[in-house]
């Protein structure tokens, strides 16, 4: 295994983890994230884990974009 495909598989599991992690119910965030203190209150905790989902989903696509251009080659 390359570590293209092995960059694709990590950033694909974490990408639906931190989906699933994320709730559109303040409160849920609140009680998944509590255990970890991570952040100081679910609206950062909220924007963060926004931020990183649309890091992940570009990584995605470019991982994406590289498997197409490769193949094409």
């Amino acid at each position: 295994m390359n570590i293209l495909s092995t960059l694709s598989i990590l950033t694909n599991l974490i990408l639906i983890l931190v989906i699933l992690i994320r709730s559109p119910n303040e409160q849920s965030l609140q009680e998944n994230l509590n255990p970890f203190k991570l952040f100081e209150s679910s609206s950062k905790a909220e924007k963060s884990i926004d931020k990183l989902i649309q890091v992940l989903t570009f990584f995605y696509f470019v991982i994406a974009l590289i498997y197409t251009i490769r193949n094409y080659f």
